[in-house]
């Protein structure tokens, strides 16, 4: 197959998950209200992150924040392109070791704007969106702090492996 053919097919699909997250989150805030649509959306989210996380670090013993970005990344869908990204490894004052990992791209948030979600919604989006995260490095057993995109902040979200945050994620 065509790889050119395959990453715009697998770019679909993940817009695709987003239009399908924007619904679910539509029809569950006229149900049940905003805040309780959120926290439902999001649990659920969350579930299918833990899956993901175990199935994806289970293998790892006792995992570095290291380990686990290498795996993390290694699996990135479409070598990285998807989510193009850069890669910061650190070390704390007391020798402990950390990965940030700054997303520069995501195919869930540009479905949104191209469907006319406004900043508000999309950085709502991106909260719920990224409990998938929360779950998924959460069953890594390393410690695990994300940002999700915000209105004038750019990119995407910014992932933080490992107990050697930068001053003030911690």
């Amino acid at each position: 197959m065509d790889a050119g053919k395959l990453k715009r097919e697998l770019d679909d699909a993940f817009k695709a998950r987003a239009r399908l997250y924007r619904a679910i989150l539509d029809e569950l805030t006229a149900e049940i209200g905003a805040e309780r649509a959120e926290a439902v959306l999001g649990r659920a989210i969350e579930k299918r992150g833990v899956a993901a996380g175990t199935a994806l670090f289970g293998g790892l013993e006792s995992p570095t924040a290291k380990d686990v970005a290498d795996r993390f990344l290694a699996v990135s869908p479409a070598e990285g392109t998807l989510y193009p990204h850069t890669r910061e490894d650190r070390r704390g004052a007391n020798g402990e070791t950390g990965v940030t990992v700054k997303v520069h791209r995501c195919p869930l948030q540009e479905a949104w704007r191209e469907d006319g979600a406004s900043d508000a919604e999309i950085a709502r989006l991106c909260r719920i969106s990224g409990r998938f995260d929360t779950g998924c490095f959460g069953a890594s057993g390393v410690d695990f702090e994300a940002t999700t995109w915000t209105p004038g902040s750019t990119g995407c979200c910014t992932l933080f492996l490992g107990s050697a945050a930068p001053a003030g994620k911690r």
